[in-house]
């Protein structure tokens, strides 16, 4: 029986942050010219973070991170089963997966909060450097400029997941994250709706476009 596990809301977030994470990752490599695409860019995928933060608490069930996030061992029950080539099956995030989810949106959330204070000492400056001292703002860039690399890694992890699940389990994760169905004898979760997922999304855009353009002091 084929079901509808990850919804539309989900899935477009998680194409949309890595078409983006990957775009400032190489313009921020790049520079010049391109910092200012850069910089909105990581104004964007604030504004995805923060709503999938909501999505976590209020979304369909699979996005919940109640739902997926479990304890440090059952994750590790997990681990044994993996390396033993005979893994549970879980609708939605495994155990690992979950934390996984944690990781790259705490490691994202660092990358794009710090930017907003990070001051390149060439062109760019974000948009919230003036409300902070010079010792922070260089603080804050020196993070910003480390983390990056903390992103990467994760990701690659990722990644490497992926192939590992798809070359040594025969489990293909990149199918329901395309077009949302897999095939389950469990129940279908509960989907939540989409026009609540465009609400909460535009107040994440709201929220992100007081950050950048109300907050900060006039000069």
């Amino acid at each position: 029986m084929r079901v509808r596990v990850w919804d539309l809301p989900v899935r477009l977030f998680h194409w949309t942050l890595a078409v983006l994470a990957v775009f400032s990752f190489v313009t921020g490599k790049i520079g010049h010219g391109w910092m200012a695409w850069h910089v909105k860019s990581g104004y964007a995928i604030l504004a995805l973070l923060l709503f999938r933060l909501a999505w976590g608490v209020v979304g369909s069930d699979t996005a919940r991170f109640t739902r997926f996030v479990k304890g440090l061992g059952e994750a590790r029950d997990y681990a044994r089963t993996l390396a033993a080539r005979s893994p549970t099956a879980f609708l939605g995030h495994n155990p690992l997966g979950g934390w996984m989810v944690v990781a790259l949106l705490v490691a994202l959330l660092l990358q794009a909060g710090t930017g907003l204070f990070a001051d390149d000492d060439i062109s760019t400056t974000g948009p919230l450097a003036a409300m902070v001292s010079e010792a922070a703002v260089r603080q804050l860039t020196r993070i910003h400029s480390y983390n990056e690399w903390v992103v990467a890694a994760l990701a690659a992890m990722h990644v490497a997941a992926i192939v590992f699940y798809q070359a040594s389990l025969r489990r293909n994760l990149i199918g329901p994250m395309v077009h949302g169905r897999v095939e389950t004898q469990a129940p279908a979760p509960r989907i939540a709706s989409s026009w609540l997922a465009a609400a909460l999304f535009g107040l994440a855009c709201a929220a992100v476009y007081y950050l950048v353009v109300k907050l900060p002091p006039s000069p």
